[in-house]
């Protein structure tokens, strides 16, 4: 039973990226920015960068996820150093897990706030898009003990017990809907039998109310982060 949960691990989120589009590192100033899919390789740079001593900030930057495994122990070392994540852009699945990881975390203004969002999803494997329920009670307990147990439990159900593979929960700033708004920022888009998603606003739930993010400010980065950012986007 456990080598084959190991092996679900390995598998789960896979995207089948290459070596060519394996995440980037880049350490500027005391802030690591993480870019790209996460895959096997990560664990190690992580370690070497962290070895520096340098690193204070931990930014994702445009992330469609990666291998869940990896994302784990991404945000295993991220927590013993007690570093702070940050998001810019896009970042889900293994990535919203590292994201969570941060003992503080933050939305920052390396993107516009309408297209910055943490999104998290159940585990499939990277082949089929077989849903892995089974490691669903894992999912579960890191989502839960993260977000300090804030995450509302029936919205965790279906978020690691998906219909669907594609099916994804994304939290948005607050700060992007209007004050006293039913739903500011948490949508849960659920894929259709015609290939479209349906995606509904959630009535009464943000992303700091939820646990995803613990500091309501937008951390502004300083000048040569952006410019870092502005050169991965291009």
């Amino acid at each position: 039973m456990r080598q084959r949960l190991l092996a679900l691990l390995a598998c789960a989120f896979a995207l089948g990226a290459s070596a060519a589009s394996a995440m980037e590192f880049n350490l500027v100033g005391e802030t690591l920015v993480l870019s790209g899919p996460v895959v096997s390789t990560d664990l190690v740079r992580m370690r070497d960068h962290l070895a520096t001593r340098r690193v204070k900030l931990v930014l994702l930057h445009e992330s469609p996820g990666g291998d869940l495994w990896n994302g784990y122990q991404l945000g295993v070392r991220i927590r013993d150093e007690q570093l702070p994540t940050a998001v810019s852009g896009k970042c889900e699945s293994a990535c919203g897990l590292v994201f969570l990881s941060g003992a503080e975390r933050s939305f920052s203004d390396g993107r516009p706030i309408g297209k910055t969002m943490v999104g998290l999803h159940g585990a499939h494997t990277s082949g089929t898009q077989e849903v892995l329920s089974e490691l669903g009670p894992r999912m579960a307990y890191v989502i839960k003990t993260m977000t300090a147990r804030k995450y509302p439990p029936d919205l965790l159900d279906r978020t690691v017990y998906p219909r669907h593979a594609d099916d994804m929960v994304y939290a948005f700033h607050p700060g992007r809907y209007p004050a006293g708004a039913r739903g500011r920022g948490v949508l849960e888009c659920l894929k259709q039998p015609d290939i479209s998603f349906r995606c509904t606003m959630l009535d009464g739930l943000d992303a700091l109310g939820i646990g995803v993010i613990t500091n309501p400010e937008i951390i502004q980065l300083p000048a040569e982060v952006k410019q870092v950012l502005d050169q991965l986007a291009s």
